[in-house]
């Protein structure tokens, strides 16, 4: 990373102007290496001197803040996005849920969600997944069933990835017999288990059995 700024550096004394990609690129090593406060650094250069950051630039911000818990200054950057007038994508909106969820804000995680709702922006599958995740992770299997249940009326069908999310939080939560509905629910529509709930089915008691039935459903699902 030292050597990329160092590069980033001599193109600035060269008059060359480094492009947006090349900035990202460059935050998004930041991020990924543990260092947040440089990727923040390199970002205000950005806006300061360089090219206009655009939505690309935003989420990869965005998601290093958050990944790193830097949460306030996530909201922050939200704002200044709707300053410019650039208008976040549902994916946006989906990095600060997740990253809420992560750190124990699921309260605001709710209220983010709920706004996504009331401001017309149609949650896709993955904002729908994250925050019935961040719900099971609170023990909430509830609330988190209401809202797989809820997506679909509102014209959003769970994927794979959804259906397993649910499952392995109601496992968590030793909810084995919803569970176990929600796999023949699953297979039904042609989907499969991923490796991490095969782990976690084959930890029961009947674990077994369950996996037993849910391949032979699978095996009929293909004739």
């Amino acid at each position: 990373m030292d050597e990329a700024t160092g590069l980033l550096s001599e193109m600035s004394r060269k008059a060359s102007t480094p492009d947006t990609v090349t900035y990202s690129t460059l935050m998004r090593g930041f991020f990924q290496v543990g260092r947040p406060h440089d990727a923040q650094k390199l970002f205000k250069e950005m806006c300061n001197y360089g090219p206009l950051p655009n939505l690309m630039t935003y989420s990869i911000v965005l998601d290093g803040l958050c990944k790193h818990g830097h949460l306030d200054e996530a909201f922050k950057l939200l704002k200044a996005m709707q300053e410019r007038k650039i208008e976040p994508h549902s994916f946006i909106y989906t990095i600060l849920i997740q990253g809420m969820c992560n750190f124990g804000k699921l309260e605001a995680a709710r209220e983010l969600f709920s706004y996504l709702l009331v401001k017309g922006i149609q949650p896709t599958v993955v904002t729908y997944t994250v925050m019935i995740s961040g719900l099971l992770k609170e023990g909430l299997s509830i609330e988190a069933c209401e809202l797989f249940r809820k997506m679909e009326v509102d014209g959003c069908l769970p994927d794979s990835c959804t259906y397993n999310v649910i499952i392995q939080g109601f496992l968590r939560n030793g909810d084995t017999s919803n569970a176990v509905q929600l796999i023949k629910e699953m297979v039904g529509r042609g989907f499969s288990a991923d490796l991490s709930t095969f782990q976690m089915l084959l930890d029961l008691e009947s674990g077994d059995e369950i996996i037993s039935r849910f391949m032979r459903g699978s095996s009929q699902g293909r004739k």
